[in-house]
């Protein structure tokens, strides 16, 4: 192959257009890739935008953003006489209703869109959140979302609320009746001009700094000081709030994995079921999407 290859008529699926300038591949993260590999199609009357709208279908398939692989994008622009004016599009970005209406023919090859040589872009975690009932966080609805640590002494039903770090060294000392009270000083004290902070109160061994003491008052540390090293105590965390959860958007789903006939029920299994089914799929989606790809006139990755 001799670079660069200079800009040239170029049709894809029958739609007349221009290959841009292919320069020669470059190392990325250690991948030889195409940077850059552009077609823009031919111009055609599009409605609803404007005076005189034309559309312009663009793709590329190459490493514009420096990720290491290349990536396939079919977006369009509209053009219309108030655009061009402003030498501005009327609008544009990655309109594929619109592309299917105009450009039939292209049609097909949306199916691509963000498809990389090394599969679809986040392929397993996309398609599992879009085919699964589980938030972003993986909970189902109902599920306890956030937590309050509480503990408390002997039979009182009265919960006093602890940090999670302050909760972890006194379960971390339990029973050793080792709990001791400190005074911590503000860093400002002495110093001329400054605010004269009273001292806040720990325990040896937690919160060196005045502003992590868990206590303002001397007294009160040392009435907890008595109490978890003479009282039976418990910690427990309590849900404050729970999950919504999510709807299963199964249409997405088929489009994140590039699987427009899969059924409801092959993305409705569990996660590890569906996550292996679409691991295994992908070396032939791979295949099929290269294929694709030097069908229409693209330069795969070239081998090092």
């Amino acid at each position: 192959m001799n670079y660069p290859i200079n800009e040239h008529p170029h049709s894809i699926n029958g739609v007349s257009g221009r290959m841009h300038n292919i320069h020669e591949p470059q190392l990325v993260r250690g991948n030889l890739v195409h940077r850059n590999q552009t077609w823009t199609s031919e111009g055609r009357p599009v409605k609803g935008y404007g005076t005189d709208g034309t559309m312009h279908v663009e793709i590329r398939f190459d490493d514009e953003c420096q990720n290491g692989h290349q990536s396939f994008a079919i977006t369009a622009n509209v053009y219309t006489a108030e655009s061009r004016r402003q030498r501005d599009i009327a609008a544009g970005g990655c309109m594929h209703d619109e592309i299917a209406k105009v450009f039939p023919e292209l049609a097909p090859l949306t199916i691509w869109h963000l498809t990389s040589t090394d599969g679809p872009m986040h392929y397993v975690a996309n398609t599992l959140y879009h085919a699964g009932d589980r938030d972003c966080n993986g909970r189902r609805a109902g599920e306890p979302s956030a937590y309050d640590t509480m503990i408390y002494f002997g039979n009182s039903p009265v919960a006093h609320k602890l940090s999670k770090s302050f909760a972890k060294f006194i379960q971390d000392r339990a029973g050793t009746g080792s709990f001791h009270v400190v005074a911590v000083a503000h860093t400002d004290n002495g110093k001329p001009g400054a605010y004269q902070f009273t001292p806040k109160y720990t325990f040896a061994g937690y919160g060196e700094k005045w502003h992590e003491c868990p206590f303002d008052s001397e007294a009160v540390a040392q009435q907890w000081a008595q109490a978890l090293n003479t009282i039976e105590y418990r910690i427990e965390r309590i849900p404050t709030a729970y999950s919504k959860g999510k709807a299963r958007d199964l249409n997405a789903a088929r489009e994140s994995a590039c699987w427009p006939d899969a059924s409801d029920e092959e993305l409705s299994v569990d996660r590890a079921q569906l996550k292996a089914a679409l691991e295994a799929r992908l070396p032939a989606l791979i295949a099929a999407f290269r294929a694709d790809m030097v069908r229409i006139g693209f330069l795969w990755e070239p081998s090092k």
